[in-house]
C-alpha cells in the first residue's frame, strides 16, 4: 500500500486518539491521565502541486486502505488534514498486535496504560466494529485484566461485531466475560489461554462459521453446551484444552477439524466425518491407533487433506493403522505427517522386515506428501516406499530432517539412493530430501 509508505515517510509516532493537532513533534509522551497526540507544524514543500490526491480517492478505496493499517498508523492519519482528522474512528476493523504493546515496555505499569488506551480508542469509535483483534505477544509482561476485557466486550456486543480474536499469549488465564456470549452475530471466534464458562442465558452463536479454541480450561459442561449452540459451524479447532470429557460432533456440518488427541478425551465423529474435507490431528497421547474408533475408516470418503502430528512411527501398529487410514481416504489429495519427538533413536532407514502390500494403486488422488522426521523414524522410509508405489497421481514427496540429525554425508547419500530406487506409480513424482 503506497499510502502506508507515505505515512511512514514522516517521522512521527502513534500516541492515542485524542482529537486535535498541537505544535510539537509527534512522539510518545505519557501523562498521568491522558496520552496526547502532538505534532510539529508542517511546512509544505513548494513544489507547485498541492493537490490532495489521497483524499480524492473513492470512499471504498480509502476504506480498504484504512482497514489494512495497524492501530498506530491508523490513528496517525488524523494529522494528515482536517478531512482525515476523524476518519479513523469509523474504521470497522481494530487490531492491537505486538508493535502496539512494545510501545509500553519501558513503563512501570504497562498493563494499566495500554488497557486505558484501548478503552479510549474503543469509546471514541463512532461506527460499526466488524473485527476486533487482541494479540498479546508470547511471554509478554502485559496482561489483560478481566475488568477491562469485560468493558471492551460489552461495548463490542452493542456494535454487532462479527469477528473476535483474543490471543492471550501472556499465558495468564483470564475468565471469559459473560458479555462475550451476547455477541450473537459472530461468524469468527478465536480464544487462546482463557478459562471458559457458559452463562445460563446463552442462546447460541447461530451465525458462527469458524471457532478456534486453544489452551482453554473449560468449566464442567462448558464445551458440551457451546458446540450444540453453533449449528452452522464449518471450521473447528480444539487444541490443548482441558476440562471436558466429550466432544460430540455427530450432528455438525463441519468441513474442517483440528483436534489434539489425549488419552482422556472422547470424540463422537461417526456422522460428521463423511462431511469433513480437512482433518488435522495432533497427538498428545503416545499413539493414534488405540483411538481408532475416533476415525472410523469407512467414513473418510470425502477427506481431501490430512495432517498427523507427533506420530510414533517407531511402532509397527501405528504404521499399519496410518496405512489403513490412507487406503480408506480414497479421495485424499494432500498428506502431512510429523514423527514423534524422542531422543531414543536417530535411525532413518527402511525396516527390511516390514512389508506394506496392496495390490492396487489405492491412493489414486494423492498429489502431495510431506514427511517431517524428528527423532524416532524406524518406519518412515517404509511409509515413503508405500506412498510412492501406490500413488498414481503423486507430484511431490518431501522428507524433511531436522538440522543435526542424520547429518553424516554417507548416511544422507544412502537414504537418497534408497529413495531414488523405490518403485513409483507416478512418473511425474518428484522426491526431495531436505533439512529444516
Amino acid at each position: 500500500l503506497s499510502f502506508v509508505c507515505v505515512l511512514r515517510h514522516f517521522s512521527f509516532s502513534f500516541y492515542a486518539p485524542i482529537a486535535g493537532v498541537i505544535n510539537a513533534q509527534l512522539q510518545w509522551k505519557f501523562f498521568p491521565s491522558h496520552l496526547i497526540l502532538m505534532t510539529q507544524p508542517y511546512k509544505k514543500d513548494n513544489h507547485g502541486d498541492h493537490i490532495d490526491r489521497i483524499s480524492e480517492l473513492p470512499g471504498n478505496v480509502i476504506d480498504c486502505i484504512l482497514k489494512h493499517l495497524n492501530v498506530q498508523d491508523l490513528v496517525r492519519t488524523s494529522i494528515w488534514s482536517r478531512k482525515w482528522r476523524y476518519m479513523w474512528i469509523s474504521v470497522p476493523r481494530i487490531e492491537f498486535e505486538e508493535g502496539f504493546y512494545n510501545l509500553f515496555d519501558n513503563l512501570d505499569d504497562p498493563a494499566s496504560e495500554f488497557s486505558r488506551i484501548i478503552t479510549e480508542i474503543l469509546f471514541l469509535h463512532n461506527g460499526p466494529i466488524n473485527e476486533f483483534i487482541i494479540d498479546l505477544p508470547p511471554d509478554s509482561k502485559h496482561k489483560i485484566t478481566f475488568g477491562c476485557l469485560n468493558k471492551w466486550i460489552l461495548f463490542l456486543s452493542r456494535k454487532d461485531v462479527k469477528y473476535i480474536s483474543l490471543d492471550n499469549s501472556a499465558k495468564d488465564h483470564v475468565r471469559t466475560p459473560s458479555n462475550l456470549f451476547s455477541c450473537r452475530g459472530l461468524t469468527y471466534f478465536k480464544l487462546n489461554y482463557f478459562n471458559m464458562s457458559i452463562p445460563p442465558s446463552f442462546c447460541g452463536f447461530k451465525s458462527l462459521l469458524h471457532l478456534h479454541l486453544q489452551f482453554i480450561t473449560f468449566d464442567s459442561g462448558a464445551l458440551e453446551s457451546l458446540l450444540p449452540g453453533c449449528p452452522l459451524l464449518e471450521e473447528l479447532s480444539i487444541v490443548y484444552c482441558s476440562g471436558y470429557k466429550c466432544i460430540d460432533l455427530s450432528s455438525s456440518t463441519l468441513t474442517e477439524l483440528t483436534v489434539s488427541i489425549e488419552e482422556s478425551c472422547v470424540f463422537r465423529l461417526n456422522k460428521s466425518l463423511p462431511i469433513i474435507q480437512r482433518l488435522n490431528v495432533e497427538l498428545v497421547c503416545e499413539m493414534l491407533y488405540p483411538h481408532a474408533d475416533i476415525f472410523p475408516l469407512s467414513q473418510l470418503i470425502n477427506l481431501k487433506y490430512l495432517s498427523l502430528d507427533d506420530v510414533n512411527l517407531d511402532k509397527r501398529e501405528e504404521l499399519l493403522y496410518i496405512v489403513s487410514v490412507l487406503k480408506s481416504a480414497s479421495n485424499l489429495v494432500e498428506f502431512d505427517i510429523a514423527t514423534y519427538y524422542s531422543m531414543a533413536s536417530k535411525r532413518l532407514a527402511p525396516d527390511p522386515s516390514e512389508k506394506l502390500e496392496c495390490s492396487v494403486c489405492c491412493l489414486s488422488e494423492l498429489q502431495e506428501v510431506n514427511i517431517r522426521v524428528r527423532r524416532k523414524s524406524k518406519h518412515a522410509m517404509s511409509l515413503a516406499r508405500f506412498i510412492l508405489a501406490k500413488s498414481s497421481s503423486l507430484k511431490s514427496l518431501t522428507i524433511r530432517l531436522p538440522f543435526g540429525i542424520e547429518s553424516d554425508a554417507l548416511i544422507l547419500s544412502s537414504i537418497s539412493r534408497d529413495l531414488l530406487r523405490m518403485e513409483r506409480a507416478s512418473q511425474k513424482a518428484q522426491v526431495e530430501l531436505t533439512h529444516g
